[in-house]
């Protein structure tokens, strides 16, 4: 019996198993994107990833509710007119996306869907990531990250306002 060569060892690890989740479920939450070629690693490029692992994430929990494989990884879809506005689409319910890299046209692309990318060059467990944006999310929201989950303004304002002395 022959073993598999490390590196497609490696690559065929499967994603964390997907978690039951309905809309609603957890309020005051954001839906995460990770790029993913390897398990629960964000190693992805956004271009070439195999999977996105989509995470519905609070201050409380998190979730792994989908993974998400894009079609032209398949083949089936090799030719399309534009593969980034088709992965694009393939994450357009999440706020966020975690990437190892992603190229300035693609990254137009994804902050026009408003989605925020945050490229990731070290890669490493996506579940880091998420329990970090937690902690994130259980403190003081920055203010683009709470643009990004639909607060409004006057939640966003870091600055208290003074009158001016006369």
């Amino acid at each position: 019996m022959t073993q598999a060569p490390i590196s497609d060892a490696i690559t065929d690890v499967d994603p964390p198993p997907v978690e039951p989740y309905a809309e609603g479920d957890m309020p005051d939450s954001i839906r995460v994107a990770c790029a993913s070629d390897t398990g629960d690693l964000l190693d992805g490029h956004f271009g070439q990833a195999r999977r996105f692992l989509i995470y519905q994430v609070s201050a409380q929990e998190d979730r792994l509710i989908a993974v998400r494989v894009p079609e032209d990884i398949h083949g089936d879809n090799a030719q399309a007119r534009d593969k980034t506005a088709e992965r694009v689409r393939l994450i357009r319910d999440c706020q966020l996306l975690y990437v190892a890299s992603i190229g300035g046209p693609a990254a137009a692309q994804v902050v026009k869907a408003n989605i925020h990318p945050i490229k990731d060059t070290q890669g490493g467990p996506a579940r880091e990531r998420i329990l970090a944006l937690r902690q994130v999310l259980a403190s003081k929201i920055p203010p683009w990250l709470a643009k990004r989950m639909g607060r409004p303004p006057e939640e966003r304002i870091r600055f208290e306002r003074q009158e001016p002395e006369v």
